[in-house]
């Protein structure tokens, strides 16, 4: 993508705190993912602008976010012996880029400029992990474009920083309350003997587990057709995912994961099912309002039987829990871990299958409109898994499941395969005054 920048604002900024140290654990794992990736798998937000907007309004507004959050006045330095050490700045100077829209329209310009960060790699020796941009034209200020490099900060940390922004004193500038633990001490607190055992009770989780898995959930290759994106809107599964998590008293999490891993294992001909699990690692003492990225990925696997579906959300409820019990740990110790027991096995393990639950907190459903559900495409150029199954809550009272794929791995085809199996396993388990 072509832009100008046609002004370059400084943002001298200082903050309290500063120092060198290893990454946290949850860094670690980010990082992981984004060396995979090859990008920055970048946050990205596009905000419209009220008339009169000026670049020193966002010059405060940045300058307030570097000083307060140390992660984001964070560098990187790559030792030579492959260590990856985070670099806390003191004070320093950001800027802010103003790019001018031309002929065009703004508000298009402003959706790409954040696609083009999302998909790029930052210089993580030199560029803050924040990144912020104005869109102009004709000397007026219309958007602003805001990226960070995720393993600063995860959707939790982003929304607390705008939170923290928001509730500022009018006098003071300052905030409520002093940000959470920041990710130098955290790192500290990760040496300590608690933590220790924390990761050696989740080595030994991860080895029982990887000695009964099959080596990955895609054991035939198929012919490649790039990297897809495929998201399914449906009402249906929505009304249906709830109906039975209200019958069986769970939340909706659990009914989702064992209808996807029937689906999956139908389609893939894999039993059990082991998938990696996004884990928000903020439910842990200390660490709910962490000022950084606290996710990490965690192992949960479910065997597939003829127990009913009922018995097959109560149990992947367990499984779940425990997995995310397990999903803080050394980054290094695990990938050694898996190494080990795969040469052991005389496998070589393909753990590339994320599940990925992005929604918040479960309230009341409000009823949802009985529309038919929906199916969109598009190619992608990056993915660093072999499959991704994203879940949302869409505004429509849909349910949004996402999957981005190889076609290498898992075809079109069995991706539309997957959504219909997993509609008709969850409307047949939703039907009235039956047991499943």
């Amino acid at each position: 993508m072509r832009f100008v920048i046609s002004e370059r604002v400084p943002v001298p900024f200082e903050g309290v705190g500063s120092g060198v140290g290893e990454l946290s654990w949850t860094q670690q794992a980010m990082w992981a993912d984004m060396k995979r990736a090859g990008i920055s798998l970048a946050m990205t937000a596009v905000r419209e602008l009220a008339p009169g907007a000026t670049a020193a309004e966002f010059a405060d507004e940045y300058r307030f976010y570097l000083s307060r959050y140390e992660s984001m006045r964070t560098l990187l330095r790559f030792e030579p012996d492959g260590r990856v050490l985070q670099v806390v700045h003191g004070s320093g100077t950001a800027e802010i880029k103003i790019i001018e829209a031309g002929d065009r329209d703004p508000a298009e310009l402003a959706v790409e400029l954040a696609d083009n960060y999302g998909f790029m790699r930052f210089d993580y020796e030199r560029d803050w992990p924040m990144q912020l941009m104005l869109v102009r034209r004709d000397g007026v200020l219309t958007h602003a474009v805001i990226a960070v490099a995720h393993h600063m900060a995860d959707f939790n940390a982003a929304m607390a920083m705008l939170d923290d922004l928001r509730s500022r004193d009018p006098v003071t500038g300052e905030p409520p309350r002093p940000p959470g633990i920041q990710p130098l001490a955290q790192a500290r607190l990760q040496q300590t003997p608690a933590a220790r055992r924390q990761n050696e009770a989740a080595l030994r989780y991860w080895e029982k587990q990887l000695r009964a898995i099959p080596p990955t959930m895609f054991p035939v290759r198929r012919a490649p057709d790039g990297l897809w994106y495929a998201e399914y809107l449906s009402p249906t599964m929505y009304r249906a995912a709830h109906a039975i998590a209200a019958r069986l008293r769970v939340n909706t999490g659990p009914v989702l994961y064992a209808a996807m891993a029937t689906a999956l294992s139908h389609i893939v001909g894999v039993n059990p099912v082991a998938t990696m699990i996004t884990v928000n690692n903020r439910f842990r003492p200390g660490l709910a309002d962490a000022a950084g990225h606290m996710v990490q990925h965690g192992l949960c696997t479910l065997d597939i039987d003829a127990a009913g579906f009922d018995e097959l959300v109560r149990t992947a409820r367990r499984r779940l829990m425990v997995a995310q019990k397990y999903g803080y740990y050394v980054q290094a110790d695990v990938d050694a871990l898996v190494e080990r027991v795969g040469r052991e096995r005389g496998v070589q393990f393909d753990l590339y299958c994320l599940y990925n639950d992005r929604r918040p907190e479960e309230g009341s459903p409000d009823a949802s409109p009985a529309g038919p559900s929906t199916l969109t495409w598009r190619k992608v150029e990056h993915l660093h898994f072999r499959m991704i199954f994203h879940v949302n809550d869409n505004v429509d009272r849909a349910l949004s499941l996402q999957v981005q794929f190889d076609t290498a791995c898992i075809g079109r085809a069995d991706v539309v395969a997957l959504f219909e199996h997993m509609e008709k396993l969850l409307v047949a388990a939703s039907s009235p005054g039956t047991e499943r």
